[in-house]
């Protein structure tokens, strides 16, 4: 007989890898024991040698749906008097394994909840080994119940039993629960009183949704604002109560059958759309017969559609429902997740509250995708696939760092050795509520993953509030802190992703970022290799009237390009494209020769420019508005390549924005134009990454920033260059969600 200890790391916790170490020594007939431990599984065995090396090779070939093995020490151990193979309790010390993220019901758990005889019928927190809540309801590791928000919910007799069952697919599923003893549904007025409990309650809420009443759903990490996105009145009393008047609303369908009524879905947006992770996937819409309320989605072509994605949803959304599901949080905040704060907060937004009494522990957003060539894109990273690691081979040896990402769509990062864990997507640091959100969601990951940093890297722009908290906590714990430019932290993401050692052209192109010479980025062509990097090209640069305030009001950088185009005036369309602007734009103008203007080579401000001189809006009423409702206009039409000057080492934006003009003077129409202007960019971004590759022998090409979430304007650049090796983030969001992974990987080259 032979005795060994196994140790284990990786996404071994909470996804039925006990159970399933257990059923496999039971099949060869070992004996031992298997526990969480401080930072994966500790596994003894005993047994014939031979059953023992089975063992360790199934164990890695038949790992459980969700797992991850990183590591697997074997090492020979002392026999031991033992009978049989059991699972006995964690080491009481606080864990730093890896967590996994929240999942969607799996199929034999749909199969309970949907069939009448079974005491799960209906029951809204069903989930097994396979399923369920994971990192939003976990308070510290190694991963048992009485470590997660379900220790208020002991189990009942039945449960208990399904627990201990060797042979069930609950065996030592924490989250084990059901009706009789397990979290349940209240439906409430905004007064907090009680109208219905159970499954009255979701019924009840169904029934007013259906009615057109907006109900607010507590989910799996934050509250949902929901109504019928069928009912135009609905919605539009949704957007008028929420303070949120144009930007896109995601929807959930009842089912991927009704989804398919509405938008377009391909193999691999079906794949993302049912996959555990169940993100908010951005589709096509259905144009012929679409039934849905205008107001849901106003000036796009695209719909943001999810699936039921926790057992309640296939209770309260009917299968041929479509309802709106968004975020119940003011514009600005964090996701709501606080009960008392919900139902303060949702005083004259919601006209119901269907709540439950099992306590989120940590928020997370709906997470949002795309698909581009085929291609998952990463819009926003949070739920379901946070907080999984992503593996950097060249962090192996590194001791952990604290990289604090970016202003807009803030998310930090840390490293346990070669894992990155990104945080969730938290928000824009303007809001008071992010901020505190950033400090708490940090303390939060050093006590869940038992994470001391040793350095913190922080973007080189000044004024960033995420970099003054990098130093701030620098120097509370007196560590050294290194500076990373922006947007080679972009490009160093997807260096990061795909340990990317040779050089590598990044072309990065986002709304704004600190550059070395002090103006604002974010039209680059970068050579980068490891931690060095060279500006090798970029867009011409603009100046911003007003600074800040011109990234929000597009029309006044407009109203430069304008100036200087025709400073004798204008041709007629450009004096009635200045009629529309606000009031307060002749002065503007009489002062902009004499102004102090930061200068900007942004793509971003490009693609803003051009929708304020086509009439698509002067004004952002989110984030990116009119750059995404320009692209929506190209989706219709065939692009023809305007004139654009290519000089030496910058593309003229003066001489494309002229083009532009001049087609409004030949009186083409809106569409047609934006359909040229992206053609025209495709085009001359493709020369000019070809001459500087030509230059430095470079084969290798990263696309990322955020104005690369335009589909038409990544498509056509993967096309114009593929002859080229191009990579795109897939694991990390190409906005400044995956800055944090950037300023990692750059962190452990820059302090060598």
């Amino acid at each position: 007989m032979k005795a060994y200890t196994i140790h284990v790391t990786g996404i071994v916790q909470g996804i039925g890898f006990r159970p399933f170490v257990s059923k496999l020594a039971h099949e060869l007939r070992l004996v031992g024991t298997v526990r969480n431990d401080t930072s994966g599984v500790e596994i003894h065995i005993q047994g014939v040698d031979a059953d023992c090396q089975l063992f360790v090779e199934r164990l890695q070939s038949e790992l459980p749906m969700h797992g991850r093995i990183d590591t697997l020490r074997v090492e020979p151990s002392t026999v031991q008097s033992l009978h049989s193979f059991t699972i006995i309790l964690s080491q009481g010390a606080k864990g730093n394994a890896f967590i996994g993220a929240d999942m969607a019901p799996c199929e034999a758990c749909l199969q309970d909840i949907q069939d009448p005889v079974n005491r799960r019928f209906h029951y809204g927190f069903t989930n097994c080994t396979n399923c369920g809540p994971r990192y939003t309801i976990i308070e510290s590791t190694p991963y048992d119940r009485h470590k997660t928000s379900m220790k208020a919910f002991p189990m009942c007799e039945e449960c208990q039993g399904e627990y201990e069952d060797l042979e069930g697919r609950r065996y030592h599923a924490e989250p084990n629960a059901c009706e009789q003893c397990g979290p349940m549904f209240t439906l409430q007025g905004t007064d907090g009183m009680v109208l219905a409990t159970g499954q009255d309650a979701i019924e009840q809420a169904k029934e007013y949704i259906q009615q057109g009443a907006i109900v607010a759903l507590k989910g799996v990490g934050g509250y949902h604002l929901v109504c019928d996105a069928l009912q135009e009145n609905a919605v539009q009393t949704l957007r008028q109560r929420k303070g949120r008047p144009r930007k896109p609303l995601a929807v959930m369908a009842g089912s991927l059958e009704t989804a398919k009524q509405y938008v377009y879905i391909s193999e691999k947006e079906e794949e993302l759309l049912l996959s555990p992770a169940r993100p908010i996937v951005l589709l096509r819409k259905v144009t012929e017969h679409n039934t849905v309320a205008p107001s849901v989605a106003p000036g796009m072509e695209t719909l943001g559609i999810l699936l039921p994605y926790a057992p309640y949803h296939y209770s309260l959304v009917p299968f041929n429902a479509l309802w709106v599901m968004t975020s119940a949080n003011r514009s600005g905040d964090p996701v709501l997740y606080n009960d008392a704060q919900a139902l303060e907060e949702l005083q004259g937004i919601a006209d119901y509250i269907l709540t439950h009494n099992r306590e989120i522990i940590s928020p997370v957003d709906d997470s949002v995708v795309q698909v581009v060539h085929d291609t998952s894109i990463m819009i926003r990273r949070s739920r379901g696939y946070v907080p999984v690691s992503i593996p950097v081979v060249a962090l192996e040896k590194r001791s952990t760092m604290l990289a604090m990402g970016a202003d807009m769509k803030a998310a930090f990062a840390m490293n346990r050795g070669s894992h990155a864990i990104l945080s969730p997507y938290m928000g824009d640091m303007e809001h008071q509520r992010v901020q505190d959100l950033l400090w708490s969601t940090t303390k939060r990951y050093e006590d869940l993953f038992q994470l001391q940093p040793t350095e913190v890297i922080v973007d080189a722009h000044p004024n960033y509030y995420t970099s003054q908290c990098g130093r701030i906590y620098a120097e509370k714990y007196q560590l050294p802190v290194i500076e990373v430019q922006h947007h080679h932290a972009h490009v160093a993401a997807v260096l990061a992703e795909y340990n990317i050692q040779e050089p590598v052209l990044g072309i990065c192109f986002d709304g704004t970022g600190y550059g070395t010479d002090g103006t604002l980025w974010g039209g680059e062509f970068l050579y980068c290799h490891q931690e060095h990097m060279e500006r090798m090209a970029h867009l011409s640069y603009a100046p911003l009237p007003g600074g800040e305030v011109a990234v929000r009001e597009p029309w006044r950088q407009a109203l430069w390009y304008v100036n200087q185009t025709y400073p004798s005036g204008g041709p007629t369309v450009i004096e009635e494209w200045k009629k529309t602007l606000p009031k307060g734009w002749e002065l503007l103008e009489k002062m902009m020769p004499h102004m102090q203007m930061i200068r900007s080579s942004s793509g971003g401000r490009l693609f803003d420019t051009v929708a304020s001189l086509l009439g698509v809006g002067h004004e952002h009423l989110y984030d990116a508005q009119l750059a995404i409702e320009l692209e929506q206009l190209a989706l219709s039409e065939r692009g023809t390549i305007l004139d654009m000057k290519l000089d030496g080492t910058v593309l003229d934006t003066m001489s494309l924005v002229r083009s532009v003009i001049e087609q409004l003077e030949c009186g083409e129409s809106v569409a047609k134009i934006s359909a040229n202007f992206h053609r025209t960019l495709i085009y001359y971004i493709g020369q000019m990454a070809k001459q500087c590759c030509k230059e430095r022998q470079i084969s290798h090409i990263v696309l990322c920033g955020g104005v690369f979430q335009n589909r038409i304007l990544l498509e056509g650049v993967i096309r114009e260059l593929e002859e080229y090796h191009i990579h795109i983030p897939n694991q990390s969001p190409l906005n400044d969600g995956g800055i944090a992974l950037g300023q990692l990987w750059l962190g452990n080259y820059m302090n060598r």
